[in-house]
């Protein structure tokens, strides 16, 4: 039975529909711009039978309180009010169109409460043009009653024609693994928009259903089967239902009291999450958590890294790659390099292989990753490339060995932890990286990247360099003739000089007569 309720958020009277057992998982059904949570009857119905199905009225729409001011900004809002307003955690959300703005928004701002997002019928938030030369900006609004406030369709759609470049940028935020499901070349959504959207998400994968952009009413059964699912799937192996707060019998599987590794169908941050919640620590906020004994109850990400990593990477319910994927899982979620510290304590004087395997494998994957944690190049530079006993190792496995794979038109995850890598590896001896250098000059992606490798190695305390080859590489790359530091770079190396500290008088010299040229 569905059941019809309002409440006020951020001063709005919003309806919704609830449907489906009150104990199940919590769903929230987002429509598009000018529907009403009545035109998802069908979806909401057959997902409701195992799961507690919310059916929101954006503001503005169907039962939903009409307002002086709309904005998706605003509707991502209300829908993290409605979700505070149930005591709702966190929970899957399903969007359409606008409504799938208005989700990916909520992840974005939100990650730590979005399970899994579904986004239907949705591209990249990249301005759109209008259909035809001359054709009008605004739609003209249809004769008779509407179920929408006309305003909020005018708002929206001008936001939807220029959307704000931060949401693009956004989007590498979302954590939540995501499926957007796409109508196929028989809609009006353009799929290079829809394919960029995912591969701007990192966990996000697209289903096409060819039927148009109204997946959900076209092909009602097979939008349904498809999501539900991926839902069923639940989060990187977390059954679906669990308290965030994870007691210990929902870790039973995952360290059972003896030495073992951790599930492969769970993640390094899922892992390291449930690891958390067993100590009685679990998160709040962007960077807010609770242990329940701290003064004031609440920790942040760098206090719960320095408290707990050490203790993660020794943890003997696990095996070497169970500790280091944990010791990873808490990096992904905290972003604070202490932890990476605690790797590095980890793994010293390790004989079992399976370290270093487990240890170079977390890196690589991390720094091929569209968004990368400055917690791990700042490590790979000062944990590893500036320690002389580790950097070669350290630079071959996170780059060295794939040298023979750098060439134009190279997987973008490789190129991006090349970039990463290079602009990282100043403190490298030069013999060992300057094989890789050279090859990375036959890859233009490469070459602004590799610039800033010479630059930033003359430029570290540690740096080292051949003046007469680096200057030479530079010569093969194509960068702009009025490059920063370009011509300062290349006066001080056809002079000789290898490193900015021994003679800082040159390179202030050098920038003299490339700003009075």
């Amino acid at each position: 039975m569905t059941e019809h309720h309002t409440l006020t958020v951020n001063g709005v009277r919003l309806a919704y529909r609830a449907a489906g057992p009150e104990e199940g998982d919590p769903l929230v059904l987002l429509s598009a711009l000018g529907e009403s949570a009545d035109d998802r009857a069908l979806v909401r119905d057959a997902l409701a039978r195992e799961r507690r199905v919310y059916a929101l009225d954006l503001r503005g729409h169907g039962r939903s309180a009409r307002t002086a001011e709309y904005s998706l900004e605003l509707m991502r809002d209300d829908v993290l009010g409605f979700l505070d307003a149930l005591g709702l955690d966190r929970a899957d959300l399903v969007g359409h169109a606008a409504g799938a703005v208005v989700a990916h928004l909520v992840a974005q701002a939100a990650p730590h409460r979005v399970v899994r997002l579904v986004l239907e019928g949705v591209p990249a938030p990249l301005p759109r043009e209008p259909v035809a030369p001359g054709a009008p900006v605004a739609p003209v609004r249809p004769d008779g009653d509407l179920d929408v406030d006309w305003d909020a369709v005018l708002a929206v759609g001008r936001q939807l024609d220029r959307p704000d470049p931060a949401w693009l940028e956004g989007l590498g935020r979302i954590t939540a693994p995501t499926l957007v499901v796409a109508g196929g070349s028989a809609g009006h959504v353009p799929q290079d928009g829809v394919a960029e959207l995912v591969r701007r998400i990192p966990d996000a994968r697209m289903t096409t259903i060819p039927v148009g952009h109204l997946v959900h009413a076209a092909a009602p059964e097979a939008f349904v089967r498809e999501v539900a699912a991926f839902l069923d799937g639940a989060p990187d192996g977390l059954p679906h239902g669990a308290p965030d707060s994870a007691p210990d019998d929902v870790l039973d599987d995952v360290l059972d009291g003896v030495p073992h590794g951790a599930p492969d169908d769970v993640s390094d941050s899922e892992l390291a999450r449930r690891w958390l919640a067993a100590e009685g620590v679990t998160r709040t906020g962007e960077d807010e958590w609770t242990d329940g004994g701290s003064e004031d109850g609440r920790l942040t990400s760098n206090e719960v890294a320095h408290a707990f990593a050490g203790t993660a990477v020794r943890d003997e319910s696990l095996d070497v790659e169970g500790r280091l994927r944990l010791g990873f899982g808490l990096m992904d979620l905290l972003d604070a390099y202490w932890v990476t510290v605690e790797i590095g304590f980890a793994v010293q004087g390790a004989e079992d292989p399976r370290a270093a395997r487990a240890l170079w494998d977390g890196y690589r994957s991390r720094l091929e990753a569209p968004e990368v944690s400055e917690a791990v190049t700042y490590s790979l530079w000062v944990d590893w490339f500036e320690d002389r006993d580790t950097a070669d190792t350290a630079f071959a496995e996170v780059l060295g060995k794939d040298v023979g794979r750098l060439r134009p038109g190279a997987p973008e995850p490789l190129l991006r932890r090349a970039r990463r890598v290079l602009e990282s590896s100043g403190p490298v001896p030069w013999q060992v990286k300057a094989p890789v250098y050279r090859s990375a000059a036959l890859v233009p992606a490469l070459h602004h990247s590799l610039f800033r490798a010479v630059l930033l190695g003359y430029h570290d305390v540690y740096g080292d360099l051949d003046p007469g080859q680096a200057l030479d590489l530079l010569g093969g790359l194509e960068l702009p003739p009025d490059t920063e530091h370009l011509a300062a770079l290349r006066t001080v190396l056809a002079a000789g000089h290898r490193n900015h500290r021994h003679t800082p008088e040159a390179w202030t010299a050098a920038q003299d007569a490339a700003q009075d040229r």
